[in-house]
């Protein structure tokens, strides 16, 4: 019998994954912060044209911004790095956000349900070195899995990310210094 979401997800787990998701929230909402202040415009504004956007929309509409208003390179640099830690954890926020948890065999892994089941159109697929370019094999499936360790380090490192982060756009000013307290 398979253990669904209800029967392997811990409440040390649903914490996790609500912490997760709301450190997205907060890396959005100071990503608005950043474009009305290079707008010069003020963040119910930003939120207003930008809350069709899903995160990625969000990350980049900022970093088109930023080129379009010609910040110093090494600030948009700077600020790209900084979004490229929860530019990596987006697969595992949509997950979060989007599918229903197994248990897997390894002892206290969870993994996204999709990742047993995905659909025909979806299964990863390899060229055969053997065989010409245009013939295809399937391969096993990536065990995509996660431990509580996991988790709790992916929390960790978008807060202590989200805390650099803001503390660098309060010394170059991009955010006000009360606008958003470190983590």
């Amino acid at each position: 019998m398979r253990r669904d979401s209800a029967d392997c997800l811990s409440e040390r787990h649903l914490l996790l994954f609500g912490s997760i998701i709301h450190w997205f929230a907060r890396y959005e909402r100071l990503m608005l912060e950043i474009a009305a202040s290079v707008a010069g415009s003020d963040y119910a504004a930003m939120l207003l044209l930008t809350r069709g956007l899903d995160f990625e929309g969000k990350r980049q509409s900022l970093l088109d911004l930023l080129r379009h208003r010609e910040i110093p390179l090494d600030h948009y640099d700077r600020i790209y790095g900084f979004l490229g830690v929860p530019q990596a954890l987006m697969q595992l926020r949509n997950d979060i956000a989007h599918s229903t948890w197994i248990s897997v065999p390894y002892s206290g892994w969870i993994q996204p349900e999709w990742v047993l089941r995905p659909p025909p159109r979806v299964k990863p697929r390899r060229t055969d070195p053997g065989a010409s370019a245009d013939k295809f094999v399937e391969t096993e499936e990536d065990k995509i899995g996660y431990s509580i360790g996991d988790l709790e380090e992916a929390a960790a490192n978008l807060a202590a990310n989200h805390a650099n982060f803001a503390d660098y756009l309060r010394e170059i000013r991009l955010i006000p210094a009360a606008a958003e307290p470190s983590a």
